[in-house]
């Protein structure tokens, strides 16, 4: 999933606006604060699923010449391999 850093601080804008407004929280820091540090974890979390993807690529390359020849369907064998490894280690995309 990728998203710009604009979409991700307008996300963190409006997660912590509503939660303020419902009074879900009372933050102690500045609203400013709060929600730097929440587009800061929701890039942290983003760049896992990045580097999750890359690893399978490079996993998939073991599978190359299946691929080309047509045995193995790639964006099966990704989804696949994705989701085996983000179970492993807990990692809900």
């Amino acid at each position: 999933m990728r998203l710009k850093k604009e979409r991700i601080a307008t996300l963190a804008q409006n997660l912590v606006d509503r939660l303020t407004e419902q009074q879900l929280i009372h933050p102690e820091a500045p609203k400013a604060e709060l929600v730097s540090s929440l587009e800061q974890i929701i890039t942290e979390e983003l760049m896992v699923e990045d580097r999750l993807d890359v690893e399978v690529r490079q996993i998939l390359d073991t599978y190359k010449a299946q691929i080309e020849k047509g045995q193995v369907d790639e964006r099966k064998m990704f989804l696949m391999i994705k989701k085996q490894l983000a179970r492993e280690r807990g990692i809900i995309l």
